[in-house]
C-alpha cells in the first residue's frame, strides 16, 4: 500500500485524537530551527498515555513513520519529517505530581520547560538545566537532545535530572523505568528509540543567593586563558560563558549597550549558593580581575540581574541582523585547547571570506560556532559547507565531539566517521534496530534510511 493510502488509513484508526492534514499544519510543522523542510503528510495530537500508546500501535500496523516532535527548537533537524506523521506533544504539557520531600516532580513530555521552572518557584525549587531555547522548548526535547545550557558548568545536562520514564516502545507497550537498560538509552536517542509520554525529574531547592558578572577578558583566545587560570584558583561558579569580541558588539548594537569595550572578548559568570558561599566566589573573582586589570560589571540587585541574562540571552535574536541564514554548530571540545580552538575557527572563516561569530559554555567545552550567510548565495553557502568539514575534521583532531547539545539528526550524520569506528557504528545501529525493528521512530535521523539494512 503507498505510503498516502497507508496515512488515511492511519487517520481512521486513530478516530478521537486530533488528526490534521490541512496545508496550515503540514508546512507548519514540516521544519525546526535549522528551517531545512522536510515532507509531512499530517500531524497527531495525542493528549493522553493512551492516545500516545494507540498513535505508536496503529502507526506500526500501517507501516506510517512517526516524527517526535516538542516545539521544534533543534538545530539539527532532528525533529523535520521525511514522509509519515508528526506526533506533536504540545497537548501532552501538565504537571504530574510533585514530591517535596523527595525533591522529584512528574511532568508530560510537552510541558514547556519554562512553564516547568515557573511552576516550582512556589515551592522554593528549580530545575537546573537551561538551554537558550528554555522559554519554548519541552521537556521532551530536552530528553531527546540530553540539553544543558550555561548552568550545565555546576549542575550538568538533562541526564543528571531524569528519575524514571514512561514510554511507548515499538511494539505499542507502556514502560515505566528507571534510566537503565533501553530506557537510559532514550536520553539523548532524538526521537530515534521510542515515544517519550512523561518523566520524573529530580528538582533542587532554590539557591540564596546570586551574583552575576560581566567581565572584558581581553582578545578572543586571551579570554580562554584568563578562564582556565581562574578556575585553576578554585574559583567554581555556576556558569561561565564565552563571548566572543564580534558577538559582544553584534549584542551591543541590538540591545543599544554602551560602555562595552570595543574589541574585547567577554566573559559571563553566575555564582550561586548560600550567602557566604557566593560571597566568598565573588571575592576570588573580584580578586583575580583586579591582579589583571580586567574590567567587571556586577549586578547589585534582581533587576541588573535580569538585564545581564537578557544580555547573555540576546546573542541568538542578536545574531540574526547579520545574515538570513545561519549555519549554527555546538561542537565541543578539551578545556585546554579552546583559546586555540577560537583562533583557529576566526582564520579559517576569514580563510574562507565567512562572517563568523562565537559564544558558548566554555566552562564545560562547548562552543556555539554560528556563519551567518544568506541560502541564496549559493557559492557563499558552498564555502560555509566547506567551513564545516574543516571544522569537524579540526575538532575530531583535537579530541573534541561534533556535538554538545544540539545532536546529530540530518545535519551531522555524515560526519560521524570522523569520531566513531565503523564498530562502534554498527553497535549503535544494532540497538536501534533491536528497539525498533520496523524503523518506525524518526527515520533518517543519525543514520540514513538507504543505509539501514538487515544486521544478522
Amino acid at each position: 500500500m503507498e505510503l498516502e493510502n497507508r496515512i488515511k488509513e492511519l487517520g481512521k484508526r486513530l478516530r478521537g485524537i486530533p488528526f490534521r492534514r490541512e496545508a496550515r499544519y503540514t508546512v507548519s510543522y514540516g521544519f525546526d530551527a535549522t528551517g531545512r523542510r522536510g515532507r509531512c503528510d499530517a500531524v497527531v495530537f495525542p493528549q493522553s498515555l493512551e492516545d500516545l500508546r494507540r498513535t505508536v500501535m496503529e502507526a506500526r500496523r500501517t507501516s506510517v513513520p512517526l516524527f517526535m516532535r516538542g516545539a521544534g527548537t533543534g538545530f539539527s533537524g532532528g525533529s523535520v519529517p521525511a514522509g509519515g506523521i508528526v506526533v506533536s506533544t504540545e497537548n501532552m504539557n501538565r504537571v504530574l505530581g510533585l514530591d517535596i520531600g523527595a525533591r522529584t516532580v512528574t511532568v508530560e513530555s510537552g510541558i514547556v520547560n519554562n512553564d516547568l521552572q515557573e511552576y516550582l518557584v512556589e515551592y522554593g525549587l528549580f530545575y537546573p538545566p537551561d538551554p537558550a531555547s528554555f522559554r519554548v522548548s519541552t521537556i521532551g526535547g530536552n530528553i531527546a537532545e540530553n540539553a544543558g545550557g550555561p548552568r550545565a558548568y555546576k549542575y550538568g545536562v538533562t541526564r543528571r535530572y531524569v528519575k524514571s520514564m514512561v514510554w511507548i516502545d515499538a511494539e505499542g507497550e507502556v514502560i515505566e523505568s528507571e534510566p537503565r537498560g533501553p530506557t537510559a538509552l532514550l536520553i539523548g536517542a532524538e526521537g530515534t528509540l521510542g515515544a517519550i509520554y512523561s518523566a520524573t525529574m529530580r528538582v533542587l531547592p532554590r539557591p540564596e543567593a546570586f551574583r552575576t558578572v560581566l567581565v572584558a577578558a581581553g582578545e578572543d583566545g586571551e579570554a580562554m586563558h584568563t578562564a582556565s587560570a581562574l578556575l585553576a584558583t578554585g574559583f567554581t561558579p555556576s556558569v561561565l560563558e564565552f563571548i566572543d569580541s564580534k558577538t559582544m558588539r553584534c549584542v551591543s548594537e541590538y540591545r543599544e549597550l554602551s560602555g562595552t569595550i570595543e574589541g574585547s572578548s567577554y566573559l559571563f559568570f553566575e555564582m550561586d549558593g548560600s550567602v557566604e558561599d557566593v560571597e566568598m566566589q565573588y571575592g576570588m573573582l573580584s580578586s583575580f580581575c583586579g591582579k589583571r586589570g580586567l574590567t567587571m560589571l556586577t549586578a547589585r540587585d534582581d533587576d541588573e540581574r535580569d538585564i545581564l541574562w537578557e544580555l547573555r540571552r540576546s546573542v541568538s535574536p542578536s545574531l540574526a541582523r547579520k545574515g538570513i541564514t545561519k549555519v549554527n554548530e555546538d561542537v565541543s571540545l578539551p578545556l585546554g585547547r579552546l583559546g586555540e580552538a577560537v583562533s583557529w575557527i576566526h582564520d579559517v572563516a576569514s580563510e574562507l571570506e565567512l562572517d563568523c561569530y562565537i559564544f558558548g559554555h566554555c566552562g564545560d567545552g562547548n562552543l556555539h560556532v554560528n556563519i551567518m550567510t544568506d541560502r541564496r548565495r549559493s557559492a557563499e553557502m558552498e564555502r560555509a559547507m566547506v567551513f564545516v568539514e574543516r571544522l569537524f575534521t579540526h575538532v575530531a583532531g583535537m579530541g573534541g565531539t561534533l556535538s554538545g547539545e544540539h545532536g546529530i539528526g540530518i545535519t551531522k550524520k555524515e560526519f560521524l566517521g570522523m569520531v566513531y569506528s565503523p564498530a562502534e557504528l554498527e553497535l549503535q545501529y544494532r540497538i536501534m534496530r533491536a528497539m525498533d525493528p520496523d524503523n518506525i521512530f524518526n527515520p533518517g535521523k543519525y543514520f540514513d534510511r538507504e543505509e539501514q539494512r538487515d544486521v544478522h
